[in-house]
This record gives C-alpha cells, structure tokens and sequence, in this order.
C-alpha cells in the first residue's frame, strides 16, 4: 500500500499475526504494535505511518495482533521474534524502538522482554487487563473476555533497567486504573498530560507536537521532549483557565 508516498507493503498474515513493512535510509528499526482498532475490522491496521517513519526515514516493522489479545495467543511473541528477526537482518539496523497507544503501548512496552530494544514510546499503555491485577478497570471487557490463559499479567513483570521508557497517559480519571499502577523507575519516564483522557496521540495531534515528540522519542532525547511537553501542557492549561498565568 502507498500512503502519501510512503510505501507499506504486507509481510506475513497468519491468522494470529499481521505484519507490513517499510523500508528507510536510517540505522533505525521502529517497531510499531497496531492498538485494538475499530469493532468493524478484522484487525486492526497500521498506525502512526507518516510519524513512525519520521517522514519515510526509518524502517518500520508494523505488527498488529488480530485476536486483540494482548500478546496472550498461543505462540504470538513467537512469530513475533521471527518477524523481527527476519525484518532487522534486511535492515541491518543498529538501533530498536518500539512505540504503539492503547494496546500497541502495553506491547511495546513488552517489546524487551523477547527482542532486543533499546527505547520505547507508550502511548495509554494498560498496565495490566488481567480482571485480578487491574479489578477496577472494566474498558475493553468484549476482548479482554476471550483471553483463555493470561502468559502475560502486567507491563510490569517485563520491564527492566536498561531500556529507556517513555509513557505517556491523560490525567483523566478514567485512565487512574492503569496510570497509577506504573511503576517509578530511573529509565521510566512517565509523563501526565491535563485535559487528556485515553485520546493521548489524538490530543497530541491537535497540539501540532504528535510528530515533534514520536521524533524526539524514537531518538531518545528525553530532555528535549520533557521541555516540549512541559510546555505544552502549561499553554494547554493556559488556554483552559487563563487566570493561572497570574
């Protein structure tokens, strides 16, 4: 498929996996986990295209699990590591990333666990959709029910001390279940954005900072990006109550 000029081309489809890819000029692999999509698709397409390729720049993996389990079907990672594997040998590419929202965040968060990354970008990551570990969390429960063995409880049984995290959530209380649950940990950055609920690359986009900081992620400058989104929370605020400048 070409998008805008970039081209994405269909890799594997086998039933619990679906994959594209799309060839850059960089050293860099981003791995792109697609969300749960819309009620109405067979699987969920690939996203953040124009953004994950930083304009055509990077090579991009886009992986996209069709049963919406959360990395929990039988033999899923697998085919996974396979995948990316293969794909990073044509590539020839140094340096990982994972990115992904909602779904695609919990993923590449556990991206590391089973395939060498060295940043990932999370956007509403769950932290959890185990009824046992996040009981107060009910979103999803149409997917979440089909689960028939939970391999994989929590983002946080998979983390570790040398990939660099970045989570982004809205401060929404909707979000709370799994927001709160995060770990704090000196390679986690986790950034709350006001007036956001589980919408975080929408609310971004309309900012006009969703490229800006799927760029300043992926190349790990995590000052840059901290300055960046400080800012853009406090005009974002600004523009909500305009008495908070006094």
């Amino acid at each position: 498929m070409a998008t805008d000029q970039l081209e994405i081309w269909p890799r594997l489809d086998s039933g619990k996996l679906r994959t594209w890819g799309h060839r850059g000029t960089s050293d860099t692999l981003v791995l792109c986990f697609s969300g749960i999509g819309t009620v109405d698709q067979d699987c969920p397409p690939p996203e953040f295209i124009r953004s994950a390729t930083c304009d055509g720049i990077h090579n991009v993996l886009f992986l996209a699990d069709p049963q919406r389990s959360w990395l929990n079907a039988p033999g899923l990672i697998a085919q996974m590591q396979e995948e990316i594997r293969s794909f990073r040998l044509i590539c020839g590419s140094t340096r990982t990333v994972a990115m992904g929202h909602s779904m695609g965040g919990f993923s590449a968060l556990v991206a590391p666990s089973f395939t060498n990354v060295h940043q990932v970008l999370a956007f509403a990551p769950q932290y959890s959709v185990h009824p046992e570990v996040v009981p107060d969390d009910h979103r999803w429960a149409n997917w979440r029910g089909r689960i028939g063995h939970f391999a994989i409880r929590s983002v946080a049984d998979h983390l570790n001390g040398e990939t660099a995290y970045c989570v982004i959530h809205g401060r929404h209380g909707r979000e709370a279940p799994q927001r709160d649950r995060f770990p704090r940990m000196k390679n986690l950055r986790h950034y709350v954005m006001p007036l956001t609920n589980h919408n975080v690359p929408q609310r971004l986009k309309t900012l006009g900072i969703l490229p800006q900081v799927t760029s300043l992620a992926i190349e790990g400058r995590a000052r840059k990006l901290l300055l960046l989104m400080k800012a853009r929370t406090k005009a974002t605020l600004l523009a909500a109550d305009p008495t908070q400048s006094t």
